[in-house]
């Protein structure tokens, strides 16, 4: 029994050190506050999934949290690139997801959650802090109610903006230009960048259905300047 529970020490000894051979380098940087190079590792969580948690940690040690950003997570239940839900703290003064529309302009921080489909094997590094950029924007949002490049709109609960509902069409629209103006852009990879346009186009479309509709004319002076801001 002592001879098993010796072989078990030493095979648990022998893994940790070869995860400490792989992996250690890479601790010992983020522990001592040393720059990792988050284009490597986004390369290796692509390849392996059990290192997109890891990944993600390491980003956020690396570069900080975005503000109104509580927590920057991985879940391989996530369907998109990524989600952001406000959140609201309870009384036993853990936080909790609650709903968006609910929490607009009231300072709730959000949970920034990736998933499986961001590390797409065409994708690269650029993408994932282009992907942070729309997320933080929609943060922003949620705990604002501002948005990043139209200023004088009205977001509150029963503003036309909401009850003619064009702000899901703003705030996507926001992020957009949000992540293509930041300098993380220019290195983006081309399949990224085609899928961000087509997501663009999709929200113009139905910006421009909208404004068509002859029961909207007074709100075409907004969606003109809309349009003018986001095409």
């Amino acid at each position: 029994m002592m001879q098993r529970s010796h072989l078990n020490i030493t095979f648990y000894t022998l893994l940790v050190t070869g995860v400490f051979i792989i992996l250690g380098p890479a601790f010992i940087g983020i522990s001592q506050g040393q720059t990792v190079d988050m284009d490597v590792l986004f390369l290796q969580a692509q390849t392996d999934s059990k290192l997109r948690t890891y990944f993600v940690r390491s980003y956020i040690q690396q570069e900080g949290l975005p503000e109104h950003v509580l927590q920057v997570l991985y879940s391989d239940k996530v369907k998109m690139l990524a989600v952001s839900n406000p959140l609201v703290r309870t009384k036993n003064g853990k936080y909790q997801p609650t709903s968006h529309a609910l929490a607009i302009g009231r300072g709730y921080p959000s949970r920034m959650t990736f998933g499986p489909k961001m590390f797409h094997p065409a994708f690269n590094y650029a993408d994932f802090q282009s992907v942070v950029q729309h997320e933080a924007a929609h943060a922003k949002f949620w705990a604002t109610g501002s948005l990043n490049y139209l200023d004088d709109v009205d977001t509150s609960e029963n503003s036309k903006v909401r009850l003619r509902g064009l702000f899901p069409i703003l705030f996507e629209l926001d992020a957009i230009k949000t992540q293509t103006e930041h300098s993380s852009w220019q290195q983006t990879s081309e399949p990224f960048k085609r899928g961000q346009m087509v997501y663009r186009q999709k929200w113009l479309d139905k910006l421009e259905r909208s404004r068509q509709q002859s029961f909207m004319y007074d709100m075409k002076p907004l969606m003109k300047r809309i349009r003018r801001t986001y095409e």
